[in-house]
């Protein structure tokens, strides 16, 4: 089921209430002028018989003959439009103002009648016809009326709708360009509706709580890595220092050797913690604008490094790169990313099964293509290894580290405007894709 915008249902809820409106208006004014013109036709039958009664009994007390007298009534009296009969107090018609079959009775007629005081009876009657006729002229009318009225609701509705909701569009568009540059600022302007500025005010106030406590955080993991940097630095020095000693007795060598490899492992974890902070959003070196890299040198570099450690793996692993894929961003921090990238894929695999590496450059946008023939990654696991300290029940069982390459890798990847993303190999492991925008030259 789509989800329907709410300048959408804004709009809708205008052309209901208009279209509601103009029914209620057109069946109003409908109603209002068919009672109107049935009172009126009313009033008029009733002045019409009087003003005969009256006339009728004149004539009648001049002439006693009512036959007589009836028609020197009428002759004087006669109303267009209005049928006249005299009836005598038998009720035959003794005069009348038709020259065919009386009216009086008959559908689509409207009639009075008035009782002389001497026994005669007078009976005006009138066509309901040209009321009705009225009504029906007016219908169409405010049909032909309403048809536009509404299609040109429609056609100002949304926008209507837009422009009310423009404050809000705004909002989301000031959210976005806070997320992009890292820097928490106030939304919603001074001008805006009071209750665009209470949503306003209560996010700014949300969002100042959580800048406060992710810079509280952020803070807390830089000062607490900086002071554990000089401890661990001292003792890694010490415990070489003792290793190094030919004097050391055979049986304490392999517990300080466990106690450096530990120092050092301890050291990683540090300078992985300030890397992660380097890399935040909002910090010098992810904000900052530098000069082009090429991914392409970098790529190879980095393998060539890895490789010098494990030159047993040299045969497995494969880079293909066009000769310059160029980024804007920070050579150390892309460095430190794509070694974690390529270190994971030979860390996860074993010797003999391969390791692939691609950089292309295509409509402006910069990969590094990783792929490895190792086990893989479970699918319930890949939106997880991003995340800091987190590893695979695989990583846990056979691999030591501390789960932050990969985030390391996204975080750099982020700051750079890019992103990655794992997926399955069709050499049998996982594929990463390292997405950057390419470089391009300030106009």
């Amino acid at each position: 089921m789509s989800t329907r915008s709410l300048v959408f249902r804004l709009a809708l809820h205008q052309q209901w209430l208009a279209g509601a409106l103009i029914v209620v208006f057109s069946g109003s004014a409908i109603w209002l002028s068919a009672r109107t013109l049935e009172r009126q036709e009313t009033a008029f039958l009733s002045n019409t018989t009087a003003q005969m009664v009256t006339s009728l009994e004149r004539e009648w007390a001049e002439d006693s003959d009512l036959r007589r007298a009836a028609q020197a009534a009428l002759e004087e009296s006669a109303t267009p439009g209005v049928q006249i009969d005299v009836l005598d107090a038998q009720g035959a018609r003794v005069a009348s103002t038709a020259s065919g079959t009386p009216r009086s009775g008959l559908p689509g007629t409207r009639e009075t009648r008035v009782r002389l005081a001497r026994g005669a009876w007078v009976v005006a009657s009138i066509s309901t016809r040209p009321r009705r006729e009225a009504i029906a002229a007016l219908s169409v009318a405010l049909l032909l009326a309403a048809v536009p009225l509404f299609i040109a609701v429609i056609a100002v509705s949304r926008a209507v709708a837009g422009r009310a909701l423009r404050p809000l569009s705004r909002m989301a568009a000031q959210a976005e360009q806070a997320i992009a540059r890292g820097v928490v600022r106030p939304l919603g302007r001074p001008t805006d509706p009071a209750e665009v500025a209470a949503l306003a005010d209560s996010f700014n106030r949300l969002l100042a709580r959580l800048d406060e406590l992710l810079r509280a955080e952020q803070h807390f993991t830089q000062d607490a890595a900086h002071e554990l940097r000089t401890p661990l630095t001292v003792l890694s020095g010490e415990l070489e220092y003792a290793l190094s000693d030919a004097a050391l007795p055979p049986g304490s060598r392999p517990g300080l050797e466990r106690a450096a490899e530990q120092a050092r492992a301890m050291s990683e974890l540090v300078e992985a913690l300030l890397f992660l902070r380097r890399t935040d959003p909002g910090t010098p070196e992810a904000r900052t604008e530098l000069a082009p890299v090429n991914l392409s040198d970098l790529v190879r570099d980095v393998a060539r490094d890895l490789l010098g450690r494990s030159p047993d793996r040299a045969r497995d692993v494969s880079v293909t790169a066009e000769d310059e894929v160029l980024v804007t961003g920070h050579a150390t921090l892309l460095a430190s990313a794509l070694r974690n990238l390529l270190a994971n894929a030979l860390k996860f695999t074993s010797p003999g099964q391969a390791v692939s590496a691609n950089v292309t450059a295509s409509g402006g946008a910069c990969r590094v293509v990783v792929e490895d023939g190792g086990r893989g990654i479970a699918a319930e696991d890949r939106d997880r290894i991003f995340d800091p300290f987190f590893r695979g029940a695989e990583a846990r069982a056979s691999h030591d580290g501390f789960g932050l390459g990969l985030p390391i890798l996204r975080r750099v990847a982020r700051a750079h405007g890019g992103d990655v993303a794992v997926s399955a190999s069709a050499l049998g492991g996982a594929r990463f894709e390292l997405c950057l925008p390419g470089w391009a030259p300030r106009a």
